[in-house]
């Protein structure tokens, strides 16, 4: 990425996205078995083989509530595990990590009505440094134009401005990307 462009996703290639989208499939599947309110599910994937799954949740499987008291507040975030963190985290398991590096990472978010979320793609900063640090190359998103992907430095990009208030975020890259003032 050049110092002052805006990260870009690119539109998947014909032989990238078969498989992509036979994830993307069995993500879908794993959401609509979730019982959390709002209905994740993340598969990380290298060389055509699925390498872990995960979906959103409370932090201890087999339990259906937490206990925090963040729900006081309306905001789970800081108590609930997400889909991205559970599919790494059984990847990781034995000598899994060794098949992090240059690993996808396909995210899908179901709506109410079970149909796949297709707007825009979900971007969280926890979860973007994670999969950063332990070497995922992409995040793939079933997107109403086709599934999409970032890089991982792209998509860290993007997820550590997002937790900014929106007026913000363009100053923040602006002064980030060198562009101050303009």
């Amino acid at each position: 990425m050049e110092p002052g462009q805006w990260p870009l996703r690119r539109p998947l290639k014909r032989h990238e996205s078969h498989v992509a989208e036979q994830m993307a499939t069995r993500a879908a599947g794993l959401a609509r078995d979730s019982h959390a309110r709002t209905r994740h599910a993340a598969v990380l994937m290298r060389d055509d083989s699925l390498l872990g799954w995960g979906i959103n949740g409370v932090p201890f499987p087999g339990e259906d509530h937490c206990y925090c008291k963040v729900a006081e507040f309306g905001n789970h975030d800081m108590c609930r595990t997400h889909a991205e963190q559970r599919a790494i985290t059984l990847a990781r398991e034995g000598d899994g990590w060794r098949m992090l590096p240059g690993a996808k990472l396909v995210y899908v978010r179901l709506e109410a009505d079970d149909s796949v979320r297709l707007e825009n793609p979900h971007f969280c900063p926890r979860c973007s440094r994670l999969a950063l640090s332990l070497g995922v190359a992409e995040w793939i998103f079933a997107l109403s134009e086709g599934l999409v992907g970032y890089s991982s430095a792209d998509y860290d990009a993007i997820s550590q401005l997002s937790w900014l208030p929106r007026n913000s975020r363009a100053a923040s890259w602006r002064s980030r990307s060198g562009r101050a003032g303009t």
